[in-house]
């Protein structure tokens, strides 16, 4: 009896082994299929490798483009940055769009683009409206910001009328999130239109900072992160390191230092557009921010520098434009990567990885373009408080002017006179 059970067990026991061999054969590579067998360490490192490749040329096109708008015209570059803020707003509002689709509401899609184009139309729509030849279109100018109003009130009440029962909630949740986008990529974005028309350089010194600083940061942490400090930089973006962080700032600010005085030998980088037809070179009285200029060193600094160095280096001699760039430049390091944490926690609100497909390896607009708002808005303040000196509106002059008395009035005429008569002297001169 006893025999009568082992067998089976014995049997079972053989053939078991016999599988387990011939698996054991089937993942042993042979000579034929030995080199086609890639580890997966391998693998990784291949693919980490063609994303950067890949990153790297869409990157290099994405520059191209965006030189060319540089080099075009100011008002080519205008419609650029409008249309930037167009494609980041439908990016952006489409997270929603699935939901808002499930929940059936009404006129979804149709009151987002109202307010974005009467957002446009507020920013933007006078200075369209004078391009404009037609007489008749100059009623429009003058009701500009009338318009502007009604059209606010309009969309108002048809988001008022769109609210149905039992989800209120989500749509007032919903107006907010329009209404943040708005304030956050559109307004910020008309900034960044004032400041090309104030001069290219501070569209472009900003703009090109940022990118430094974006590529630098990917390299740094591609090759550095994690050699040095474990934790990441953000828990919303896991992938930034401190490495890449550290690093990107060093050569931001080294970029930004030698680019500014590249650019400053160009006029049409530091001329401002004003009243030059599209497309003509551009000649103005230049602006010593963009002329060499010696600082002195402090002496206890001289002291060391000038045995080290030679008698010379009791004084640097840079442009000032280049001192601003290393303000630029550490603010594009150290606060407008914030609008990228901010876009990331968006993606991972929505458990997205990319805004958009649109640049492979970048993803959509957004994602490209996320720093770039916070930097224009910077730097038309900064340009507005610490560079350029005050200036007023002619009209504004005029109405001041106009509550003066007469014989103040004709005291402000003799001498503007003068000085109008003592300016064309100067020009004849020249010529």
């Amino acid at each position: 009896d006893l025999i009568y059970c082992v067998a089976p067990l014995q049997v079972l026991m053989v053939e078991g082994l016999r599988k387990r061999g011939a698996a054991a054969k089937a993942d042993t590579p042979t000579k034929a299929t030995a080199s086609k067998v890639t580890p997966p360490a391998l693998e990784t490192t291949e693919s980490k490798y063609r994303k950067v490749l890949t990153r790297t040329i869409t990157g290099f096109w994405i520059i191209v483009f965006f030189t060319g708008i540089i080099l075009s015209d100011h008002a080519i570059s205008g419609l650029f940055t409008i249309s930037l803020q167009v494609l980041v707003f439908k990016e952006i509002t489409a997270l929603r769009y699935v939901a808002a689709k499930e929940k059936n509401l009404k006129y979804f899609r149709l009151l987002n683009w109202f307010f974005l184009l009467a957002s446009l139309f507020y920013y933007y729509g006078k200075q369209a409206i004078k391009i404009l030849p037609l007489a008749q279109f100059s009623i429009l100018s003058r009701s500009h910001l009338a318009i502007s109003f009604g059209l606010y009130c309009i969309g108002f009440i048809l988001f008022i009328l769109t609210l149905q029962p039992g989800l209120y909630k989500y749509q007032f949740g919903h107006l907010t999130w329009t209404l943040m986008t708005l304030l956050l990529f559109v307004v910020q974005a008309n900034f960044m239109i004032s400041n090309i028309y104030t001069g290219l350089i501070w569209f472009l010194l900003p703009c090109a900072v940022i990118v430094c600083n974006d590529i630098m940061a990917y390299f740094c942490g591609f090759f550095l992160g994690h050699k040095f400090f474990e934790r990441p930089l953000m828990t919303l973006s896991p992938n930034k390191t401190w490495e890449g962080f550290i690093g990107a700032t060093f050569w931001t600010l080294l970029f930004a230092f030698f680019f500014s005085s590249f650019l400053s030998s160009f006029e049409w980088m530091v001329c401002p557009k004003g009243d030059t037809a599209p497309f003509m070179p551009l000649h103005c009285p230049r602006d010593p921010i963009f002329d060499l200029q010696a600082y002195y060193l402090p002496a206890d600094v001289s002291a060391v520098t000038m045995p080290l160095l030679g008698p010379s280096w009791d004084h640097v001699t840079v442009r000032p434009i280049q001192l601003h760039a290393l303000v630029i430049a550490l603010f594009g390091s150290l606060i407008a990567p914030f609008g990228g944490f901010y876009a990331s926690g968006i993606k991972r609100a929505y458990k997205v990885k990319d805004f958009n497909n649109l640049f492979p390896g970048h993803g959509g607009v957004t994602d490209r373009t996320d720093c770039q708002y916070i930097m224009g808005f910077f730097m038309y303040v900064y340009l507005h408080t610490f560079v350029l000196p005050e200036s007023y509106e002619a009209d504004d002059l005029l109405r001041a002017l106009l509550l003066l008395s007469l014989p103040e009035q004709q005291i402000v005429y003799q001498k503007l006179g003068d000085a109008i008569a003592a300016a064309k002297l100067n020009i004849t001169a020249s010529i």
